[in-house]
């Protein structure tokens, strides 16, 4: 699909998250809801499969995926934006601002963590 890697991470690792709509969910039988929980589970091994034996092998040993960096000024700016997006988001109801909570908590944590996590 593309020759390049970027380097820069938005979120700092995977965070796994699926979503569901509560009053579909709720309306599920519980085998669903297992299966369901089941397969997302299952979905997390294969995703660090992917990365360990697949990525993360394409950027150290493989000819195609090239890295690249946004210079830290101007991934700053796309952070920002994205902050900015999230009040958008906060505010469309009370879950989606209970979420964006979740996410600033997160990325707060990121940035007093540093690189690699974040823009420091």
């Amino acid at each position: 699909m593309t020759n390049y890697f970027l380097t820069n991470n938005i979120s700092g690792a995977w965070c796994g998250s699926f979503y569901a709509n509560t009053d579909r969910w709720n309306a599920l039988p519980e085998h669903l809801k297992v299966l369901f929980n089941m397969m997302m589970d299952t979905s997390h091994y294969y995703r660090q499969h992917w990365y360990w034996g697949g990525e993360a092998r394409l950027r150290t040993a493989g000819t195609k995926m090239e890295l690249t960096t946004i210079p830290d000024a101007e991934w700053r700016q796309v952070e920002l934006e994205a902050y900015k997006f999230w009040d958008e988001v906060a505010e469309t109801s009370p879950r989606a601002k209970r979420v964006v909570e979740i996410f600033k908590e997160y990325a707060g944590v990121m940035e007093q963590a540093g690189k690699p996590y974040r823009y420091s």
